[in-house]
């Protein structure tokens, strides 16, 4: 998954996760295929940043493997380490940079066979 800023976003990208107004309200479902029309309609919306399946644009960086993202997130909480909240949070994560990680692999796999 890949957090993008809706000027970045190209037709035929996947949304990750839904689309919702300032109140909640859902505009786009997850797994929905982004078009030019729809994209338009989101800007005129206000909408700002949209999360897409994958990693399909540069956003400049380097991409961080799964190790260093989770040695990121061991440093950020060294300073609260024992309190069992901050231990939870911690937790909870890292066990998201696993799955998304091990998400993207799934996909990966999923287009090879599809290729095939």
């Amino acid at each position: 998954m890949q957090k993008v800023p809706l000027g970045l976003v190209r037709p035929g990208m996947i949304l990750a996760k839904p689309v919702t107004n300032e109140k909640g309200f859902v505009l786009c479902a997850e797994g929905t295929e982004l078009t030019a029309t729809l994209i338009e309609r989101l800007k005129r919306m206000n909408i700002a940043v949209i999360v897409l399946k994958g990693h399909p644009v540069d956003m400049g960086g380097e991409e961080k493997t799964r190790e260093q993202r989770i040695a990121e997130v061991q440093s950020r909480f060294a300073n609260v380490e024992g309190d069992p909240i901050m231990d939870q949070i911690k937790d909870a994560i890292t066990n998201a940079i696993i799955s998304e990680e091990e998400e993207a692999e799934e996909e990966e796999v999923d287009k090879d066979i599809t290729n095939e």
